[in-house]
C-alpha cells in the first residue's frame, strides 16, 4: 500500500508532465483569466466589507444617539437649563402618581382580595 507522499509526490509529477504539455498560449491565457478572476473577487470583496463598515457605523450612531440624554431646546448645549426651562407650577401639579391613582380606587384592592385573580392566570 503506497503512503499519502508516495500520492502527492505522482500527482505533483502528473501536474508538472501536463503543464509541459500546454502551449505557452494556452498558459498566458490561463494566468490572464485567474489573474482578471482574482480581481474581481478582490473588487466583490472590498464592496462587502464597505457595506459591512458603513452599516456597523450606523448601527453605532444609532446606539449612541440613544444613550445621549435629550437636549433642552431653551438652553445652548453644555450649559444648564435655567428657571424658564422648569415646569410651571400648574403643569406639576397636574401630574398625578399612579400610586395615587391606585389609592384613590379601592376597587382594585377588592379584586385583589377575590378569587377572581385566579381566572387570569
Amino acid at each position: 500500500m503506497s503512503s499519502p507522499s508516495d500520492f502527492d509526490r505522482h500527482a505533483r509529477q502528473l501536474h508538472a508532465a501536463s503543464l509541459a504539455s500546454l502551449s505557452p498560449q494556452t498558459l498566458a491565457r490561463l494566468r490572464n483569466a485567474r489573474q482578471a478572476s482574482g480581481q474581481g473577487a478582490r473588487r466583490s470583496r472590498s464592496l462587502t466589507w464597505l457595506g459591512a463598515t458603513a452599516c456597523t457605523m450606523l448601527l453605532a450612531v444609532l446606539a449612541a444617539s440613544q444613550l445621549l440624554p435629550p437636549r433642552q431646546h431653551g438652553a445652548p448645549a453644555g450649559q444648564m437649563p435655567t428657571i424658564a426651562a422648569l415646569p410651571r407650577a400648574d403643569e406639576a401639579d397636574a401630574f398625578v402618581s399612579t400610586a395615587e391613582v391606585l389609592d384613590q380606587n379601592p376597587d382594585l384592592y377588592l379584586w385583589l382580595g377575590s378569587d377572581a385573580w385566579l381566572a387570569m392566570e
